[in-house]
């Protein structure tokens, strides 16, 4: 396989484009509708729904029933590009604001007035609250690395699709743990929330080190694949999936966490020349991260 087939191999999915045709009409209309928002919350957003186009319809999908770390590629791109490249960029509102006031109102009022709506409300906050988030996001990845489900990806297309939503979903859940939007903000405070990305962090590099340290390939559909894309042995391409995972992941939750410590580091500055000192909330959000007065 060359590289001219690499670069000239493109998917089309008409459900993919469709989607994120329709993601970014309704971001751009929001605006046009509602207050002037920064710039750079725009680009973000536009930059994350282009990440998932890379990921989705570019060579790279044509490449991950081939190459494990091609595979691999795929998944990080949805989970530590596009979505919190999407939470940065603020989509609730603008989205919202995208639909007529009367019939939004209208949903709105009917949805609430349903008796199961309350429940559904608790089930939201409860899938929500930190430590949730972070479980259903390290469930859901390993859950799709056990060589079963991982096999049948390659195997079934609908089940790679659901596969690509289940890591973009809980991905949007973790990050919109860690950065603020207008109407959610996250419910821990900026040290909980270093502290938060230190342990998901570790926890999704023992699933990379599994990959680097294996001593043979752990999925069948690329061990017994003949011939290998650019004459790359399965466990190289397995070691090169499992180094994508560790270095380029824990360079984006570094760079989550320098800026959260920072943040911190800000607030408790204001804080001390104001006279003030924050209560700070646990992981659990069971305290109040208001400032009170010394």
């Amino acid at each position: 396989m060359s590289w001219s087939v690499l670069t000239g191999y493109w998917s089309f999915e008409p459900i993919v484009l469709v989607s994120l045709a329709l993601a970014a009409m309704l971001y751009w209309f929001g605006e046009w509708t509602s207050a002037a928002r920064p710039l750079w919350r725009s680009l973000c957003y536009y930059a994350g729904l282009l990440a998932i186009f890379l990921a989705l319809e570019s060579p790279i999908d044509g490449l991950d029933g081939r190459l494990f770390w091609v595979h691999m590629l795929q998944h990080l791109i949805l989970i530590m590009v596009a979505a919190p490249l999407i939470i940065l960029g603020d989509p609730a509102m603008p989205i919202l604001r995208a639909w007529p006031l009367k019939p939004r109102r209208r949903f709105l009022r009917l949805v609430t007035q349903q008796p199961w709506s309350r429940d559904a409300g608790a089930v939201l906050a409860f899938l929500t609250s930190p430590w949730t988030a972070a479980l259903v996001f390290l469930v859901d990845l390993y859950l799709w690395h056990w060589d079963v489900l991982f096999n049948l990806t390659l195997r079934n297309q609908a089940v790679h699709d659901l596969e690509h939503v289940c890591f973009l979903s809980t991905a949007l859940l973790l990050w919109s743990q860690i950065i603020d939007q207008k109407p959610i903000h996250a419910r821990m405070t900026y040290l909980a929330r270093a502290g938060y990305i230190l342990l998901v962090g570790a926890a999704g590099n023992l699933l990379a080190m599994y990959f680097v340290f294996a001593q043979r390939p752990l999925y069948a559909q690329y061990a017994n694949l003949f011939p290998r894309p650019f004459g790359m042995g399965a466990l190289m391409d397995q070691q090169l999936a499992g180094a994508l995972m560790w270095v380029p992941v824990l360079f984006v939750f570094a760079i989550a966490f320098c800026i959260c410590l920072y943040k911190w580091l800000g607030d408790e500055q204001r804080s001390t020349e104001v006279g003030t000192v924050p209560a700070y909330r646990l992981l659990d959000g069971s305290l109040s991260s208001e400032v009170i007065r010394r």
